[in-house]
């Protein structure tokens, strides 16, 4: 479908590492819908639980539209981890001059995972989808493209695939392990909460 080659597109476009531009955009636009639900989410009349919900609802997913294909290095999981921390003060009626952690107000908040990690663990739950694909699929052959000519010198920049493969040995998750989708989906919901090894090395 349309949604699937434009995904392909920006596999390739990111084969080099990084997609601030991209970042900063959806950042932006989870602002929008932040502002949109402003009176609930800034107003201290509102329980937590409901603030939570929304948030989970409405701005993260206009924050993370997208991220599946994101290839994230610390200059973008800046972005985000700036932006959610943002948030996460004002529902909490806490300004910037306020002493408790941001990492501390999210648990109040009763959100277990980051952004920065729901957006690794996107990426995840996608490869998952890719390598369930048939061989000669768009989405595979994209992964399996490759620039000739010869590499740089010094540490290999980061790519899509590789901060995937990053991910998926955190947990445990193995290239096969695509096939059996509880298996995947398991790994996937490890990844989003920075869980490390769910199982055992084969």
């Amino acid at each position: 479908g349309g949604g699937n080659s434009q995904r392909v597109l920006l596999l390739r476009r990111q084969g080099d590492g990084g997609c601030e531009a991209a970042v900063t955009a959806r950042a932006r636009f989870g602002w929008v819908k932040f502002k949109e639900c402003g009176e609930l989410l800034h107003g201290r009349r509102f329980p937590l639980k409901p603030k939570r919900e929304v948030y989970r609802s409405c701005v993260r997913p206009a924050m993370l539209y997208g991220s599946e294909t994101w290839c994230l290095r610390e200059r973008e999981l800046a972005i985000l981890r700036r932006t959610e921390r943002a948030m996460v003060r004002a529902m909490c009626g806490v300004n910037f001059m306020d002493e408790e952690r941001a990492e501390d107000l999210r648990v109040m908040l009763g959100l277990a995972e980051s952004v920065e990690q729901l957006a690794k663990a996107n990426g995840v739950r996608w490869y998952g989808h890719v390598l369930r694909r048939d061989g000669d699929h768009a989405l595979r052959r994209a992964l399996e493209f490759r620039v000739n000519g010869a590499r740089k010198r010094g540490r290999p920049q980061m790519t899509w695939k590789r901060q995937v493969e990053e991910e998926m040995q955190k947990v445990g998750l193995r290239e096969e392990d695509a096939s059996n989708q509880v298996r995947w989906r398991e790994g996937v919901r490890a990844v989003a909460d920075g869980v490390r090894r769910i199982w055992p090395p084969l």
